[in-house]
């Protein structure tokens, strides 16, 4: 590849994955408000198709989990670039691993937000219906 196409295809990598993170953000919001108010309408909703505890389960839990895996894969995905790269130059190379470390920090750190939030909804989850 020549050295226009590694920024390229480094830049590519990172739109994708911030794109779809803002996706699966605002579909977890969603799903985050509409159990919420459930929880504030009817508690656990028992005459509901689909209650507060149901949504989680079926909705925002999934989106969550799935959003943490393509974060980590993206993460992976550019941390692996440099073993796939021949490139002569030594520092060139040392280059371009430190760049690589420097733009999967921001799919790692998404991919860890997106678990503390987990954990956060599911405490807010108990407490609301407690």
């Amino acid at each position: 590849m020549d050295k226009l196409g590694l920024p390229i295809v480094l830049l590519a990598a990172l739109w994708g994955a911030v794109n779809t993170t803002l996706s699966f953000f605002q579909m977890i919001n969603a799903r985050r408000d509409m159990m919420f108010e459930l929880i504030d309408k009817c508690g656990y909703c028992p005459e509901q198709t689909l209650g507060p505890v149901e949504i989680y389960l079926t909705n925002l839990l999934p989106l969550t989990l799935g959003n943490i895996i393509f974060l980590y894969l993206i993460s992976y995905v550019i941390l692996s670039i440099p073993r796939h790269m021949k490139i002569e130059n030594d520092e060139e190379a040392r280059r371009l691993k430190v760049a690589c470390n420097i733009i999967a920090v921001l799919p790692i750190f998404g991919a860890l937000s997106f678990c503390g939030g987990a954990v956060f909804d599911l405490m807010m989850l108990i407490r609301a219906l407690k």
